[in-house]
Protein backbone atom coordinates (compact mmCIF):
# COMPACT_ATOMS: atom_id res chain seq x y z
CA UNK A 1 0.00 0.00 0.00
CA UNK A 2 1.02 3.42 -0.98
CA UNK A 3 1.74 5.83 1.78
CA UNK A 4 0.02 9.54 1.42
CA UNK A 5 2.66 12.24 0.54
CA UNK A 6 3.01 14.59 3.80
CA UNK A 7 5.14 16.88 1.73
CA UNK A 8 6.62 18.18 -1.90
CA UNK A 9 10.03 18.83 -2.81
CA UNK A 10 10.38 21.87 -5.10
CA UNK A 11 13.63 22.42 -6.90
CA UNK A 12 14.96 26.69 -6.76
CA UNK A 13 16.82 27.73 -9.20
CA UNK A 14 20.85 27.94 -8.46
CA UNK A 15 21.89 30.54 -6.50
CA UNK A 16 23.40 32.55 -9.70
CA UNK A 17 21.67 34.93 -11.03
CA UNK A 18 23.30 35.05 -14.16
CA UNK A 19 25.61 37.91 -14.19
CA UNK A 20 28.67 38.39 -16.08
CA UNK A 21 30.81 37.76 -12.72
CA UNK A 22 29.44 34.88 -11.77
CA UNK A 23 31.47 34.75 -8.30
CA UNK A 24 29.61 37.94 -7.31
CA UNK A 25 26.45 36.54 -8.53
CA UNK A 26 26.70 33.55 -6.60
CA UNK A 27 27.60 35.71 -3.68
CA UNK A 28 24.42 37.93 -3.80
CA UNK A 29 22.11 34.68 -4.48
CA UNK A 30 23.76 32.87 -1.84
CA UNK A 31 23.99 35.73 0.85
CA UNK A 32 20.01 36.75 0.22
CA UNK A 33 19.03 32.91 0.53
CA UNK A 34 21.13 32.90 3.95
CA UNK A 35 19.57 35.94 5.19
CA UNK A 36 16.08 34.98 4.30
CA UNK A 37 16.78 31.96 5.92
CA UNK A 38 17.91 33.40 9.29
CA UNK A 39 15.92 36.18 9.39
CA UNK A 40 12.76 33.37 9.09
CA UNK A 41 14.33 31.36 11.98
CA UNK A 42 15.11 34.33 13.83
CA UNK A 43 11.46 35.26 13.99
CA UNK A 44 12.31 38.81 12.17
CA UNK A 45 10.28 37.46 9.11
CA UNK A 46 7.22 35.56 9.91
CA UNK A 47 7.52 33.64 6.07
CA UNK A 48 9.06 32.91 2.93
CA UNK A 49 7.46 33.02 -0.40
CA UNK A 50 8.85 30.01 -2.85
CA UNK A 51 6.94 30.25 -6.18
CA UNK A 52 4.88 27.43 -7.48
CA UNK A 53 3.34 26.82 -10.74
CA UNK A 54 0.84 24.91 -9.56
CA UNK A 55 -0.76 24.04 -6.46
CA UNK A 56 -0.32 20.53 -5.36
CA UNK A 57 -3.49 18.47 -5.82
CA UNK A 58 -2.77 16.71 -2.15
CA UNK A 59 -2.66 18.40 1.06
CA UNK A 60 0.74 18.33 2.48
CA UNK A 61 2.41 20.12 5.43
CA UNK A 62 5.91 20.09 4.30
CA UNK A 63 8.05 21.59 1.63
CA UNK A 64 11.66 20.83 1.33
CA UNK A 65 13.93 22.83 -1.04
CA UNK A 66 16.25 21.20 -3.73
CA UNK A 67 19.45 23.59 -4.79
CA UNK A 68 22.51 23.11 -6.88
CA UNK A 69 21.44 18.97 -5.93
CA UNK A 70 21.14 19.23 -2.63
CA UNK A 71 18.27 19.39 -0.38
CA UNK A 72 18.54 22.09 1.80
CA UNK A 73 15.65 22.56 3.73
CA UNK A 74 12.37 21.67 5.62
CA UNK A 75 9.72 24.14 5.93
CA UNK A 76 5.79 23.90 7.02
CA UNK A 77 3.43 25.08 4.31
CA UNK A 78 1.24 28.06 5.71
CA UNK A 79 -0.89 28.82 2.46
CA UNK A 80 -0.67 29.76 -1.30
CA UNK A 81 -1.48 33.36 -2.24
CA UNK A 82 -1.65 34.22 -5.92
CA UNK A 83 1.30 35.47 -7.95
CA UNK A 84 2.68 38.85 -7.49
CA UNK A 85 5.66 40.37 -9.19
CA UNK A 86 8.93 40.13 -6.88
CA UNK A 87 12.75 40.37 -6.79
CA UNK A 88 13.81 36.92 -5.89
CA UNK A 89 17.22 35.46 -4.00
CA UNK A 90 19.13 35.10 -7.14
CA UNK A 91 18.32 39.07 -8.27
CA UNK A 92 15.92 37.57 -11.03
CA UNK A 93 12.05 39.30 -11.07
CA UNK A 94 9.28 36.32 -11.12
CA UNK A 95 5.99 36.43 -11.20
CA UNK A 96 4.39 32.74 -11.01
CA UNK A 97 0.76 31.53 -10.59
CA UNK A 98 1.28 30.83 -6.81
CA UNK A 99 3.35 31.77 -3.79
CA UNK A 100 3.84 28.78 -1.54
CA UNK A 101 4.10 30.74 2.47
CA UNK A 102 6.58 28.74 4.08
CA UNK A 103 7.42 29.23 7.89
CA UNK A 104 8.42 27.63 10.72
CA UNK A 105 10.27 25.51 12.26
CA UNK A 106 13.15 25.31 9.75
CA UNK A 107 14.77 21.58 9.46
CA UNK A 108 17.80 21.09 7.97
CA UNK A 109 18.57 17.20 6.86
CA UNK A 110 20.76 15.02 8.98
CA UNK A 111 23.05 13.99 6.47
CA UNK A 112 23.45 15.37 2.83
CA UNK A 113 20.95 14.29 0.40
CA UNK A 114 21.43 14.61 -3.05
CA UNK A 115 18.56 15.14 -5.58
CA UNK A 116 18.40 15.36 -9.16
CA UNK A 117 16.79 18.44 -9.60
CA UNK A 118 13.40 18.87 -11.68
CA UNK A 119 10.86 21.05 -13.06
CA UNK A 120 7.66 21.76 -11.02
CA UNK A 121 7.68 19.88 -7.53
CA UNK A 122 7.16 16.35 -6.93
CA UNK A 123 4.94 14.43 -3.80
CA UNK A 124 7.54 13.06 -1.38
CA UNK A 125 6.95 10.93 2.37
CA UNK A 126 8.85 12.93 5.19
CA UNK A 127 12.56 12.62 4.55
CA UNK A 128 13.80 13.30 8.16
Amino acid sequence: MKQRPTGIIRTLPSLYNGSDDPKKSARIGYRRYVRAIRDLEAEKIPAIYIAMAQLPKVEVLHMYLLIEGQIRLRLNIVDYVPGTEQICWDNTIRQPRYWAICSLPVSRPPEEMKRRGFQGFRYTEELW
